[in-house]
Order: C-alpha cells, then sequence, then structure tokens
C-alpha cells in the first residue's frame, strides 16, 4: 500500500477524532452565563448617561461622567466574552421528525410533458 494514502488517512482519522472531542466538550459543558437584573439595570442607566452626554455635544469632552460612561462602554464591546450557551447541540435529529418511508411517483399520476415522437410521421409538408 502507497504510505501517502496511509499518511492521509491517518490525518484524517485524526481531525475526525479531533472534532468529535471538541463537539464532546462543548456539550459537556452547562450554560455558565447567567443574565441578572442589575447587569440590566446598569445597561441601562449606561444608556442614559451616554444619552446625556450626546445631548451635551462639545461639552461632554470635558465633563468626567461622560469620560467614565465612555470607558464603560467601550469596555462593554471590546471585552472577551463566552460565547452563547443557551444552544444545545444536537447530534442526531429526534425520531419524529425523520420520515418513516419515501413516497413513490406512480407514473400513471406523474405529469404528462410534451415530447416529440420521432417514430410518428409528420403529416405537413415539411415531413414529407
Amino acid at each position: 500500500m502507497d504510505p501517502k494514502i496511509i499518511a492521509r488517512a491517518a490525518a484524517v482519522i485524526l481531525l475526525a477524532g479531533a472534532v468529535l472531542a471538541c463537539a464532546l466538550e462543548l456539550a459537556r459543558q452547562g450554560p455558565t452565563l447567567e443574565p441578572s437584573a442589575p447587569a440590566a439595570q446598569d445597561n441601562m442607566h449606561l444608556a442614559d448617561e451616554l444619552s446625556r452626554c450626546e445631548a451635551l455635544g462639545a461639552e461632554a469632552a470635558h465633563d468626567a461622567a461622560c469620560k467614565a460612561a465612555w470607558a464603560q462602554n467601550r469596555a462593554r464591546f471590546l471585552a472577551p466574552v463566552a460565547p452563547y450557551q443557551d444552544r444545545s447541540i444536537q447530534l442526531s435529529p429526534a425520531a419524529s421528525d425523520v420520515p418513516k418511508a419515501v413516497p413513490k411517483i406512480h407514473l400513471d399520476r406523474a405529469p404528462s410533458t410534451p415530447q416529440s415522437d420521432v417514430r410518428t410521421p409528420s403529416t405537413g409538408p415539411e415531413g414529407r
């Protein structure tokens, strides 16, 4: 057997094993982030403060509260976060979703399509 084929097969098997291990690890981990009411209130307070700073216009550049709100807003968007955990991974669909049999198409029920028959002689002057 060719060593290249063996090496490729081994690489494919290792890659499939790594993907399977990652999928199992992700499925094993439960949801870790829970939204809390104080965090939602902090976000509303931050939004109110950013609206106030926007209304101030150019004067907001010298306001300490606006500088703090902008820093908090940057940290909120630029900070690394955990991936969305509420979605579960289903490796196989539920049995009720899978059809039990594929319906057969009967030829007598099939839609008719116009086809030219080469065996039928033409009755027009072009066919003679």
